[in-house]
């Protein structure tokens, strides 16, 4: 049975489902360089800043996935811009000092590429949707049983709020699997290359950029 829970106190539970599913449902096939940081760019806002608003979701008292969401758009820039700046200059440290190997190396040039991708995604978005949420469900636990309660715990937050409308992210192999997450997770408004996973699975993977809208008649349909 499912149960969600918040995130207080099992912080180190999402650290390590992060990093189990990284790449797509699976961890990165090497030691990536300055990972700590990489880490903190990715959960830290979450974990501390935005940890009332977020939950998990636990399986026999284990964290199987996480609802990690964002309410608060200036905040989360401000934060999410001293721990890039933290872990560039850690990842430039390291390339000079000769500590970084050559997948990581690739990997932050893919990810920086990325990024950039990313920031011109965002201008497709509506200016009044500026919450997001990210989901993540650990590996064995892909039936959707545990995606749309984190998926409905976002909604109620979001709602709470006062939105609308929130955005989020969504990885995809192939034409089918973006059908799909067009039906179930809301609108599709940007479909671009993930070049970092698409190395790392030597598949084309998709970025797809959702805005789930929050009207009786949505919530109903999916």
């Amino acid at each position: 049975m499912v149960q969600l829970a918040p995130i207080a106190g099992r912080e180190e539970q999402i650290r390590r489902l992060f990093w189990e599913t990284v790449t797509i449902g699976h961890p990165l096939p090497f030691e990536l360089t300055c990972a700590r940081h990489y880490e903190n760019l990715g959960l830290n806002w979450y974990l501390i800043n935005g940890a009332a608003d977020s939950t998990v979701a636990l399986v026999d008292g284990e964290v199987v996935g996480y609802s990690l969401v964002c309410c608060d758009s200036e905040s989360f820039h401000q934060v999410q811009r001293k721990y890039f700046v933290i872990l560039v200059a850690s990842v430039l440290l390291a390339l000079i000092t000769g500590r970084s190997n050559k997948e990581s190396r690739r990997f932050y040039w893919l990810r920086l590429q990325d990024s950039l991708t990313i920031s011109r995604t965002r201008k497709v978005l509506p200016k009044n949707v500026h919450m997001h949420a990210h989901l993540n469900v650990g590996h064995g636990f892909q039936d959707g049983s545990v995606s749309r309660k984190l998926r409905d715990h976002a909604d109620q937050v979001c709602l709470s709020y006062g939105a609308t409308a929130y955005f989020g992210e969504i990885n995809a192999v192939g034409g089918r699997r973006i059908l799909g997450l067009h039906r179930v997770g809301g609108q599709i408004v940007n479909d671009s290359t993930n070049k970092t996973f698409s190395w790392l699975t030597g598949q084309d993977v998709h970025r797809l950029t959702l805005i789930r809208h929050l009207t009786a008649n949505e919530q109903q349909a999916a």
